[in-house]
């Protein structure tokens, strides 16, 4: 009998289109509130903006992204800076205990990756692995600069992500940028794949109204830049937050 499979099933949260600064705020509830929650918990979800994010670790984040001209924010996960507007991105918060890749960060990391690889390739696709013996440069631009064991497709990066750990708890946040494929195919065979790698079911859990509201709050009082974006509202600022069933 293998350690670590009494965790059969992984709550998973309705899918959200939202402004990042909302995203990465619910992300960082949810590790305040880990204690208190069923878990593993999982959600799928877009930025309804276009957007960078950076890691916790870069140096001073800019009010806008170079030449692009869009809002930076910064995670409090690792890893380099990201695009959005345009990717499908998830969330998966768990114990270390939960399974037993979930101990290492190397390890939780290529089995993540094993699940949204598998998944693909049920779309027909046929992504790889960077490997740790190429020839990998190194930069601040996440999808110009992979890692080993992020995925690869026609030549370029599709998906990475990044982690944080406290208190023997981990939060996985990734990125998809694969617009060949609508989110509509898939997120379906992604959660396939996590199925198959993990061998564990889905349980459809609801989003809690003290979540989504803590949620608004800090996002206005951390991660929003403008002006006119910290003098929203919290009404104003839940017209731009989109639940999907």
């Amino acid at each position: 009998m293998r350690a670590f499979l009494d965790q059969k099933f992984w709550n998973l949260l309705p899918l959200i289109s939202a402004p990042m600064p909302f995203q990465l705020a619910l992300d960082e509830v949810l590790l305040e509130l880990v204690e208190e929650l069923a878990l593993p918990l999982f959600r799928f979800y877009f930025a309804s903006e276009k957007s960078i994010t950076v890691g916790y670790s870069e140096g001073t984040v800019p009010k806008k992204g170079d030449r692009l001209r869009m809002p930076v924010y910064r995670r409090i996960t690792g890893g380099g800076r990201v695009e959005h507007g345009r990717d499908l991105l998830f969330m998966l918060l768990a114990k270390k205990e939960n399974e037993g890749s979930f101990r290492s960060v190397r390890l939780s990391y290529l089995k993540i990756h094993e699940a949204v690889k598998l998944g693909m390739e049920k779309l027909g696709l046929q992504p790889r692995f960077y490997r740790c013996d190429e020839r990998l440069t190194r930069g601040p631009e996440c999808f110009l600069h992979p890692i080993a064991t992020d995925l690869a497709w026609k030549g370029r990066k599709i998906a990475g992500g990044a982690q944080k750990r406290t208190r023997g708890y981990f939060l996985h946040q990734e990125s998809i940028q694969l617009q060949e494929v609508s989110a509509d195919l898939m997120i379906p065979k992604i959660k396939e794949g996590f199925e198959t790698v993990f061998e564990m079911k889905w349980r459809l859990e609801d989003l809690e109204p003290l979540w989504l509201e803590r949620a608004t709050v800090l996002a206005l009082e951390k991660y929003e830049t403008s002006m006119e974006r910290q003098i929203l509202k919290t009404e104003e600022a839940y017209e731009r937050v989109r639940i999907f069933s």
